[in-house]
């Protein structure tokens, strides 16, 4: 390589140049020689051998071509040495973009890649050495719309530019930033042609759903509020009708009135089912807080379900993995898992199983799975099904509120609750909850 070659030219050089050296110093003593006889006839004999117009001549041209030598040394090792610095400074630069949170790519004018960095090929799922020299628009990047209208508007506008796309995914889509700028060319005869633009792309996904998560409570918190004012303006009245509908009920006699007046009863209490959940919903957490046992409370809950659960034709079958003691509300929790088994009746009309397994995650959290056989949840339902009004049963058979009210408990005791579902394959609401922080287990506290 380079080095080598500038290895052996050091080499020679200076091997030459000690000979010359060498060479010199010979001469010299020669003529030293000649001179001790007696300075005069030294001389004379020096003039007349031409030795002093020999030793000139030949030590210049030797000379000369040493200095030539150790001046394209000099300049050879010069080029090495600043390419070496642009070696490293290209390194550098390469590895500050390599190393990068977010995909980085450059494009020259005419739309060739020419650097990809690592956090592109994880995003993108394609190795730098496929793209570079390609064109940005023969990739299929999966993203939505198309890079290059924003590419266009920054060659067309000379300024930076912003935009929101979408890539597609198998496990989902997610959301990135890109924002696009352009290095103009300089100036002089060796400068570049056209421009660079350098594309940098963040995964925003994290950041819209806590924004959506942000706005989802910010807007379950007004509507908690509202509900509870126009829940209890709405109970007396409510009240009265059903109060007066069945005592018109006792009196009278015609079939075709009394099932009107049974229609009225029928709406009146399903309006106030309604009121009731949106009670529950705005109720603010019990301060009532206390180390409990989760698969205690679950067993309540199913006994208080039992008779319904055998006129369905539905079995719970609970498998406690490991003893689960979290620190909250029992009479909240207890509202959780009824609404959660609640729902995996109404999905299995035909019967079927409802598996409840408790287990611990990794972080040591506490985790409570309820597997149903139904119906299942169509995937476009997904983002509303903890919404308050959503839902998927038939009209009269369902508020809206109970996942609502799941979702909320859930949060305020420090915990998350998430939804699984294929249609047809049953739905699974998985629940993750802290821990309690005593490490004994009292089996004599009732809570």
């Amino acid at each position: 390589g380079r080095a080598t070659r500038i290895r052996l030219m050091l080499g020679t050089l200076s091997g030459a140049t000690a000979l010359y050296i060498v060479y010199n110093i010979i001469k010299i003593t020669k003529i030293e020689q000649l001179m001790n006889p007696g300075l005069l006839l030294g001389l004379r004999r020096w003039v007349s051998d031409q030795a002093l117009g020999g030793l000139l001549v030949s030590g210049l041209f030797q000379f000369f071509l040493l200095l030539l030598g150790w001046v394209a040394f000099f300049r050879l090792r010069q080029r090495e040495l600043s390419q070496l610095r642009l070696r490293k400074s290209e390194q550098k630069y390469r590895s500050i973009i390599n190393h990068a949170s977010e995909a980085i790519y450059l494009l020259d004018d005419d739309g060739r890649i020419l650097e990809w960095n690592k956090s592109a090929e994880q995003i993108f799922g394609i190795p730098r050495r496929n793209v570079l020299g390609r064109r940005i628009g023969e990739l299929d990047l999966g993203v939505s719309p198309s890079l290059e209208d924003v590419i266009h508007l920054v060659r067309r506008d000379r300024k930076v530019a912003f935009s929101e796309f979408q890539l597609r995914r198998e496990s989902g889509p997610v959301q990135l930033m890109v924002t696009v700028s352009v290095i103009e060319r300089g100036a002089g005869a060796k400068a570049d042609q056209g421009g660079t633009y350098v594309v940098f792309i963040r995964d925003i996904t994290s950041e819209k759903q806590l924004e959506t998560r942000m706005s989802e409570t910010e807007k379950m918190a007004g509507i908690g509020q509202l509900a509870a004012g126009i829940a209890h303006q709405l109970n007396t009245p409510l009240g009265s009708i059903l109060l007066s509908a069945q005592m018109l009920e006792e009196d009278i006699e015609d079939d075709d009135q009394a099932e009107d007046i049974r229609r009225i009863i029928r709406q009146t209490e399903q309006c106030r089912r309604i009121i009731k959940g949106l009670l529950n919903f705005a109720r603010p957490t019990g301060s009532e807080r206390g180390r409990m046992n989760l698969a205690e409370a679950i067993k309540e809950t199913v006994y208080l379900l039992e008779k319904t659960l055998k006129l369905k034709n539905v079995e719970v079958v609970i498998e406690e993995e490991t003893a689960a003691w979290v620190h909250g509300n029992r009479n909240e929790l207890e509202q959780v898992f009824f609404n959660l088994l609640a729902n995996a009746l109404d999905a299995m009309p035909q019967g079927g199983r409802i598996t409840v397994v408790i287990s611990r995650t990794e972080p040591g959290e506490v985790q409570v799975q309820f597997k149903d056989e139904g119906e299942g949840i169509p995937p476009e339902y997904n983002d509303k099904i903890f919404l308050p009004f959503f839902t998927t049963k038939d009209y009269g058979k369902g508020t809206g509120l109970g996942l609502s009210i799941v979702a909320r408990i859930i949060h305020e005791h420090g915990g998350h609750v998430q939804m699984d579902s294929k249609p047809g394959r049953g739905t699974t609401f998985t629940l993750t909850l802290p821990p309690a922080r005593e490490e004994s287990e009292p089996e004599d506290i009732l809570l």
